[in-house]
């Protein structure tokens, strides 16, 4: 499948904030998507936390393990990959990989997240031109959605689970969300400067990688392909939505 973006857009700066958190579906998403992005954005002097909704308890081809083991070796590898970019806390609330329903209880729970960490800027998968087109991810379609709901309005509107109150998780207003794995994006990152370490967080998923040399060919390529539209030699691309 080709991973070639080709709409047109415009060379942007990573976001310039103290507080980013960044909401996937999976370990190793991230890395896939924005990790080169979050690590400028880190050297800047953010603060990067990441809320995985699956442990990916279902990526085994392996007859004899079990989604408990899967799920414990992959949040281990996401931990070892966001130490290996700088982020400074994972977390995971397990829902089980490929079954994610957009309720409320995952909206409070996302809430709840954003509510804690208070995050200027929010990451998350693009829910409504999602890449690759009809046979996205549907656990990425879902979270992302559910994260934009979590931003607006529901962690700014005090009276949405109000119930947070009692244990300090007061209304908190995000300023920007960064869609990733975005089939119709609008602005593109340069990330010559960081997709080494994006490689190498990625390779930390061990378990997920079966050629670790094709997986690096593989990602300079595709970096190379989504920043050709603006003339970037490696890129990422995003959708950018600014919040009132």
């Amino acid at each position: 499948m080709d991973d070639t973006n080709v709409y047109p857009g415009v060379i942007v700066q990573p976001p310039r904030a103290d507080s980013i958190m960044a909401i996937a579906a999976h370990p190793d998403d991230i890395e896939s998507w924005c990790a080169g992005t979050l690590a400028l954005a880190i050297a800047q002097g953010a603060t990067v936390r990441l809320l995985l909704v699956t442990s990916g308890d279902k990526g085994s081809s392996d007859p004899h393990t079990t989604s408990d083991r899967v799920a414990a070796i992959r949040e281990g590898e996401a931990r070892e990959a966001a130490g290996r970019l700088g982020i400074a806390e994972v977390a995971f609330l397990r829902y089980p990989d490929g079954e994610v329903e957009d309720t409320r209880g995952l909206r409070a729970d996302l809430v709840t997240a954003i509510r804690r960490w208070q995050p200027q800027v929010l990451f998350t998968h693009d829910p409504e031109h999602p890449y690759p087109p009809y046979v996205t991810h549907r656990d990425h379609r879902i979270v992302g959605r559910a994260a934009l709901d979590a931003v607006y309005p529901l962690a700014r509107d005090r009276l949405v689970f109000p119930e947070h109150a009692d244990v300090g998780l007061l209304p908190h207003a995000v300023k920007s969300v960064w869609l990733f794995s975005s089939a119709q994006p609008t602005v593109y990152v340069d990330i010559a400067a960081t997709l080494d370490r994006k490689i190498t967080a990625r390779l930390a998923h061990v378990s997920q990688t079966e050629d670790p040399s094709g997986l690096q060919d593989g990602w300079y390529a595709r970096a190379a392909a989504i920043g050709k539209p603006v003339g970037l030699a490696l890129a990422e691309a995003f959708v950018v939505l600014e919040l009132d």
